[in-house]
């Protein structure tokens, strides 16, 4: 979904978040920060998932989505018993078996543990001797986002660990009854969708290529839902023994920040518009404006950082996860509409009469004059 790629909300995005743990050389292209920023995966790719995992907007989903993971998961989870993620090189014997374990998800590594085992083990062999090595810095990260996640669930991080075992070839435990039928599942919801593509009409077809391309301004105005992030909030409140507690965490390690907003924001919208998760919301209530954020869906993508032309949002250094757990909205800004005397666009507040802007200009004529009239050059 395109729409929730930072680098297609905003040609200042720089996140290669995908590019960076793809192991497939150019299966991930990235745009040119001009017309098409946005990412583009082609038949390169070779399905490992580290992507998915990686993008922390969802942008990018596999056939079989996180939630057809999780169910096979639930089927296989033994209440009070241990919960093996095996990746295929590795000589373990275990619930599940993943090509890669770049595969997995916060959420994925948290569903054992909602349905009850008592802990979770990711085993894998040295990864240096893969020709998938490049995604294990991401299978890493997840690890240590799962781990600090538990810690402030307050559940502790020794619920969640790797375990390095010897190169071999690894066995799937097997249900009798219940694999077979949800393989059965997969490969029929595949025929269908192939069976519907190959069933569309001609004419539709041809009508899409010919459409006029929808303007940026109006995709942009769509928010769609990070799966994802909500996959994960579901698994994280739910849970058993849940305890939240405070965690301090630095922003550039994870998906998630919290935003600050200082009196140089004019109420432009431009964060709220370009927001790729939908996480800053306004509104305006007769002569008041309100800037509201929703930390539990911030990815910490930055493009309303970016995106800012008067420099008023910035995102903290640290940041707490029990703000996941929370889904408290926060109010950034809350002031009085008016219009700026110099230029007339709107600004907040009752203590300035000139927007940031204006008031850059008029500070440096007032310099210029000072420095003519004092004879300096």
């Amino acid at each position: 979904d395109s729409t929730l790629c930072s680098r297609f909300r905003s040609t200042k995005s720089e996140c290669a978040a995908c590019a960076a743990v793809c192991p497939a050389p150019g299966a991930v292209r990235l745009g040119d920060g001009a017309g098409n920023n946005s990412a583009a995966i082609n038949a390169a790719c070779v399905g490992c998932g580290a992507c998915v995992s990686a993008c922390p907007n969802g942008a990018i989903r596999l056939l079989e989505d996180g939630q057809g993971v999780a169910e096979r998961i639930a089927q296989k989870v033994h209440a009070g018993e241990a919960f093996r993620f095996g990746c295929s090189r590795a000589d373990v014997r275990a619930e599940m078996v993943l090509p890669c374990l770049s595969r997995l998800t916060e959420a994925l590594v948290l569903e054992p543990i909602r349905r009850g085992a008592s802990r979770v083990e990711l085993c894998a062999p040295d990864c240096s001797g893969c020709g998938l090595r490049k995604t294990a810095q991401q299978w890493e990260r997840t690890l240590a986002f799962s781990q600090a996640l538990c810690e402030s669930a307050g559940l502790g991080v020794a619920r969640i660990s790797s375990v390095q075992v010897q190169v071999g070839d690894a066995e799937e435990i097997r249900l009798p009854a219940r694999a077979p039928n949800a393989r059965r599942r997969l490969f029929g919801a595949i025929a269908e969708r192939w069976k519907a593509s190959s069933d569309a009409s001609p004419l539709a077809a041809a009508a899409a290529e010919t459409a006029e391309p929808e303007p940026f301004r109006d995709i942009v105005q769509r928010h769609s839902e990070n799966i994802k992030r909500t996959d994960l909030l579901k698994v994280i409140n739910a849970l058993p023994g849940l305890s939240v507690r405070s965690k301090q965490m630095s922003t550039a390690a994870l998906p998630l920040a919290q935003i600050e907003v200082d009196s140089r924001c004019v109420g432009c919208n431009v964060c709220e518009t370009l927001c790729p998760t939908g996480a800053l919301k306004h509104r305006e209530e007769g002569n008041t404006y309100t800037l509201e954020f929703d930390a539990a869906q911030c990815t910490g993508c930055r493009v309303c950082e970016l995106a800012c032309y008067h420099q008023a949002l910035h995102l903290r250094e640290t940041v707490d996860l029990s703000l996941l757990f929370e889904r408290s909205r926060v109010t950034l800004v809350s002031a009085r509409l008016a219009k700026c005397h110099g230029c007339g666009e709107r600004i907040l507040g009752d203590a300035a009469n000139f927007c940031p802007a204006c008031q850059v200009s008029g500070d440096r004529r007032d310099s210029v004059a000072r420095l003519f009239f004092s004879g300096g050059n």
